[in-house]
């Protein structure tokens, strides 16, 4: 896989991860104002948290090796 394509691949990942983090966020709220448990939605939401910490470092490290085989690379400042 070409390196811009995987960047692009994970940017994607950084993308949906945060769409996932709202939507479980938003569902917790929900169960809250219903009086509903919460605990394993929120046992999820730090799995998400973490997973989302991951793609995070693995886009850093890319655009890292991107800007260090290529100097004329840009980089955006906003990962999505």
């Amino acid at each position: 896989m070409v390196l811009a394509d995987e960047i692009e691949m994970v940017k994607g990942h950084v993308r949906l991860g945060e769409q996932h983090l709202l939507r479980q966020r938003e569902l917790i709220a929900r169960l809250e104002r219903d009086n509903l448990p919460t605990r394993l939605a929120i046992e999820l939401l730090h799995q998400l948290e973490e997973m989302q910490a991951l793609h995070r470092l693995h886009l850093s490290r890319l655009l890292r090796m991107a800007v260090d085989s290529e100097p004329s690379f840009t980089i955006s400042r906003h990962p999505n």
